[in-house]
C-alpha cells in the first residue's frame, strides 16, 4: 500500500487552490509549506492541514465528482449510464471487464489510501500537542475522524475486506492486512460515533463545505441502513431532518443549486466561480457523444409527468433525429462568477429516503410512506400507491434510483446492498458475474504487499 508508506506529513502547495475560495475556510492559508509537528503548532495551519484534505477528495479518490470517481465508474458499472467514447478502462467498467491491473482501480485505492495517511497525521499530531486549546484540537480531530469513516466507508463498499488503516506507523503499514466486514464495520461506527462527540452542531465556516455533528449523525444513518439495523437508521435520520439546520427546498430546479437549505455536506469548487467537476463530467452538447449517456434503463425508469426527468435530465438530438440523454443535475459547466453549484456529498431527501426504509422494515408502514411522498410529491408526482412491506420497499428503491441516479454510486450501492445485482445486471451485462459484487484489488499493491492476498474472488 505505497500510498500510506509516507514517513513525513507534508502540507504542500495544493493551498493555492483555496486562495479565492469565498467563505471556504476562513484562516489565513500559509504560503509556505510546513512539515511535521510545526503543523500542529498552530491553530491555523492545523485547520489548513485539515482543509487540504477536503481539497484532495474533491480532485482525486471515491467521491470526485471527475470521470475518475464513483458516480462516473460505478454509474457505467450499473445501469445507470451507456458507455459511447474510445477509452478501453472506462468501457471496462461499463463491460465488467475489469482486471487487477486497471490504473482506475488503482488509483481510486492509491488516493484513499492517501487521503487516510493525512487523516491519521491530523489526528496523531492533534493528540500530541498542547498548543492548540483543548476544545478547538477536538472539534479537528472530530473532523478528521469523520473523514478517516467516510473514506473507508467507499473503500469496503467497493473493495469488500480492506486494511482499515489507523496510523501513520510505517511498520505497522508496510505489512498491514486486511479487516473482515465485521471489524471494518465496528470500526466506523466507533469513528463515526466519536466524531460526532467531537463534533460542534454548527458548521466551522458560513458554508457547510466542512462537516459539523448533523453531517456525522447523516453518514451513521446510511452507514446503519446499509447494516440492516434499523432503528438506529431512523433514529440518526430524524435527529438530522429534525434538527431545525435544515429546510425542505419545494423547487426541484433548485436542488443541486448552492443555496438549497436541505443541502447537509458539499465539496467547495476550490476557487471562486468555478462549479462542480459533475457538471463537466456528465454534460455533453452533441451526439453521438464522446462520453457515457444516462441509459435507457434509467431514462424509463420516471412515471410519467415526473419533474426530474425534464430538470434533472437533457436530450441532445443529432441531424439525423437520434437522442441521446445525460445527466442534467448540475448544469454549470464554465466559471460563472460566483459559484452556483457546489458537489452535494448529503441531502436532506436522502435522510427522508433512509428512514422511509428503516420505518418499512419495522412494518411502521403509514409513516414510511409519509417519507416517500415527501420526495415523490417534490417531483410532481402523486402518491404511493403502495401497501404492503414489500411493495413499499420497493417503491423506496425506485425512488432512490430517479432521485439519486449519478450521485456518488448510490445506485451500485443499493443493488449490492439488497441482493438484486444479479438480477437487474445479468440480462444487461454480458460479462456480469456474482463475484463483480466487489473490484479487484489493485495488482501492484499485492506485489508490494502478499499480505493483502488473497485476491478478490473472480479475479
Amino acid at each position: 500500500m505505497k500510498t500510506i508508506y509516507k514517513i513525513g506529513f507534508i502540507v504542500a502547495c495544493t493551498w493555492l487552490s483555496f486562495t479565492s475560495c469565498e467563505s471556504f475556510t476562513e484562516v489565513e492559508v500559509p504560503q509556505s509549506q510546513l512539515t511535521g509537528p510545526a503543523v500542529f503548532q498552530d491553530e491555523n495551519t492545523a485547520t489548513a492541514a485539515l482543509v487540504n484534505i477536503y481539497a484532495r477528495i474533491r480532485e482525486e479518490g471515491m467521491i470526485t465528482g471527475t470521470a475518475f470517481g464513483l458516480s462516473h465508474l460505478m454509474g457505467n458499472y450499473s445501469d445507470e449510464l451507456t458507455f459511447y467514447g474510445s477509452n478501453a478502462l472506462f468501457q471496462s467498467f461499463n463491460d465488467h471487464t475489469v482486471v487487477p491491473s486497471n490504473s482506475f482501480v488503482a488509483a481510486l485505492w492509491n488516493a484513499s489510501y492517501g487521503q487516510l495517511y493525512d487523516c491519521n497525521a491530523i489526528i496523531e499530531g492533534l493528540q500530541n500537542t498542547n498548543a492548540i486549546p483543548e476544545e478547538n484540537r477536538n472539534k479537528l480531530i472530530g473532523e478528521a475522524l469523520f473523514l478517516r469513516a467516510y473514506i473507508h466507508f467507499y473503500l469496503t463498499q467497493c473493495f469488500g475486506e480492506i486494511p482499515y488503516i489507523t496510523t501513520t506507523n510505517y511498520l505497522q503499514n508496510a505489512t498491514v492486512t486486511k479487516n473482515n466486514l465485521t471489524t471494518i464495520n465496528e470500526n466506523l461506527i466507533d469513528d463515526l460515533e466519536n466524531a460526532e462527540l467531537l463534533l460542534p452542531a454548527n458548521y466551522p465556516t458560513n458554508e457547510r463545505v466542512r462537516v459539523n455533528k448533523s453531517v456525522a449523525k447523516a453518514m451513521l444513518a446510511r452507514l446503519h441502513l446499509y447494516l440492516g439495523n434499523w432503528q438506529q437508521a431512523e433514529t440518526y435520520a430524524s435527529e438530522v431532518i429534525n434538527n431545525g439546520i435544515y429546510s425542505w427546498e419545494t423547487n426541484i430546479a433548485n436542488v443541486f443549486l448552492r443555496e438549497n437549505p436541505g443541502i447537509i455536506w458539499a465539496l467547495h469548487p476550490g476557487i471562486a466561480g468555478l462549479n462542480t467537476r459533475d457538471a463537466r463530467t456528465f454534460v455533453f452538447s452533441a451526439g453521438p457523444p464522446i462520453k457515457p449517456a444516462l441509459s435507457e434503463n434509467i431514462m424509463n425508469a420516471f412515471e410519467p409527468n415526473d419533474t426530474r426527468r425534464t430538470n434533472w435530465t437533457r436530450t441532445i438530438t443529432n441531424a439525423s433525429g437520434q437522442s441521446w440523454f445525460h445527466a442534467f443535475k448540475y448544469k454549470r459547466t464554465l466559471n460563472t462568477g460566483t459559484s452556483q453549484e457546489y458537489t452535494i456529498l448529503f441531502r436532506l431527501a436522502e435522510m427522508h429516503l433512509i428512514r422511509a426504509e428503516a420505518r418499512a422494515e419495522q412494518l411502521n408502514t403509514i409513516e414510511a410512506l409519509v417519507d416517500l411522498n415527501k420526495v415523490r410529491n417534490r417531483a410532481g408526482l402523486a402518491n404511493s400507491t403502495a401497501t404492503t412491506k414489500q411493495e413499499i420497499l420497493n417503491a423506496i428503491i425506485q425512488e432512490r434510483k430517479v432521485e439519486l441516479f449519478t450521485e456518488q454510486g448510490h445506485r451500485w450501492f443499493d443493488l449490492k446492498r439488497t441482493g438484486n445485482a444479479q438480477n437487474v445486471l445479468s440480462p444487461i451485462k454480458p460479462n456480469w458475474q456474482n463475484t463483480h459484487l466487489v473490484l479487484p484489488l489493485p495488482e501492484a499493491e499485492l506485489i508490494l504487499n502478499p499480505n493483502l492476498l488473497p485476491q478478490n474472488a473472480g479475479y
